[in-house]
């Protein structure tokens, strides 16, 4: 299986989308702050779309990884931060999401990132996993909170 890393095209979208879809579907994560749509997807495109990757297999989308840089006025350290990231089922255990997560960290350097951020579902012990192999520490010094009203 040869898998290519590329940046995201627009005529990507729509798998990209779908990929999301089946991945962070708003049934299972209804109170979730940031929703998977139509919206979210084509305006961090837009916002961001040398941050927005793909991976292909044969001609076909197989998995994405889009992030954002933040930048704080009383801060010194630029912040990276992986906003989705999502690979087809079949192709799951595969290394794409590690190919995805390499490139994505590369770039992130390059503009000048000293700290990447992540949210996971805390139940999401595979996500939880994956970032734990990249390097990454669990905060438990933050918690999110909600309230439904």
């Amino acid at each position: 299986m040869t898998i290519r890393i590329r940046e995201m095209k627009i005529d990507d979208l729509p798998e990209v989308f779908h990929i999301g879809e089946s991945i962070y579907p708003s049934d299972v994560f209804p109170t979730m702050y940031r929703t998977w749509d139509e919206y979210a997807v084509t305006s961090h495109f837009n916002n961001n779309p040398n941050l927005c990757l793909v991976a292909e297999s044969n001609g076909k989308v197989v998995g994405f990884i889009m992030a954002t840089t933040i930048e704080k006025s009383q801060s010194a350290w630029k912040y990276g931060y992986v906003v989705w990231l999502g690979v087809r089922k079949r192709y799951q255990h595969t290394g794409v999401a590690n190919r995805l997560y390499n490139m994505i960290e590369e770039k992130l350097k390059e503009l000048g990132v000293r700290i990447i951020l992540a949210d996971i579902e805390g139940t999401n012990h595979k996500a939880l996993n994956f970032f734990k192999k990249k390097g990454f520490e669990r905060s438990s010094i933050y918690v999110w909170v909600k309230k439904t009203l």
